[in-house]
C-alpha cells in the first residue's frame, strides 16, 4: 500500500471514516488513534489492510554503520509506575477497555470511571493501547502519578488547551 495517495480512509468496528489527507493520518498515528492493527485504505471499495503493512509503519532504511564488537545484551527492566485512569466510555467498548487494562498490569477500580493501574509501560504506550479501543463518544485521561505526566484522548479542544496550560505551569 503506497502512502502517496491524497485520500485515506480508516475502518473502525465496520464503520468507514475519511477521507483524510496524509498530514491528518500522521497526526492520528502520533495521537495513537491509528496503530499497526488499524484498518486503512486509499480505496475502500477494494478493501482495507492493516496500517502496519503500510509505509506509515515501515522503518526508514537505516544508514550503514560500522560493525562493532558484540557485547552481552543487558536488558533494562522498566520501573513500574501507578497510573490514574479516568475513562468515560459511552460506547459498547467498555468491556474491551477493561480487559485490555487488566492485561497491562494490576488494575484497581476506585470509582465509576476511575482506575489505578500499576504497570511498567510508558504513558504514551498506555494511551495508544487504550485509546484504540474507544469510539468518538468516549473520553480518556491518564496521569502517570510517579512522573506527573498526563495523556488524554477525545477530551475536546478547549479542555486540551486547559490541561496543557495546567501542566506547563508546573
Amino acid at each position: 500500500m503506497q502512502q502517496n495517495s491524497a485520500s485515506w480512509y480508516v475502518q473502525v468496528a465496520g464503520q468507514v471514516y475519511g477521507p483524510y489527507d496524509l498530514s491528518t493520518m500522521h497526526a492520528f498515528i502520533q495521537e495513537g488513534r491509528i496503530v499497526e492493527d488499524s484498518m486503512i485504505s486509499t480505496h475502500p471499495a477494494n478493501g482495507f489492510d492493516a496500517a502496519g503493512n503500510s509505509e506509515f509503519f515501515r522503518p526508514a532504511t537505516p544508514a550503514p554503520v560500522a560493525p562493532i564488537q558484540a557485547q552481552p545484551i543487558r536488558q533494562i527492566q522498566p520501573k513500574p509506575t501507578v497510573f490514574v485512569i479516568m475513562a468515560e466510555i459511552n460506547s459498547e467498548n467498555a468491556m474491551k477497555f477493561l480487559h485490555a487494562m487488566q492485561k497491562l498490569g494490576t488494575a484497581q477500580r476506585i470509582g465509576d470511571t476511575v482506575w489505578l493501574l500499576k504497570t511498567a509501560i510508558s504513558i504514551e504506550d498506555l494511551q495508544q493501547r487504550l485509546s484504540v479501543l474507544l469510539s468518538r463518544q468516549d473520553r480518556l485521561f491518564i496521569l502517570d502519578s510517579f512522573n506527573n505526566k498526563p495523556a488524554w484522548h477525545n477530551i475536546g479542544a478547549d479542555m486540551d488547551q486547559r490541561i496543557r496550560e495546567l501542566w506547563a505551569n508546573n
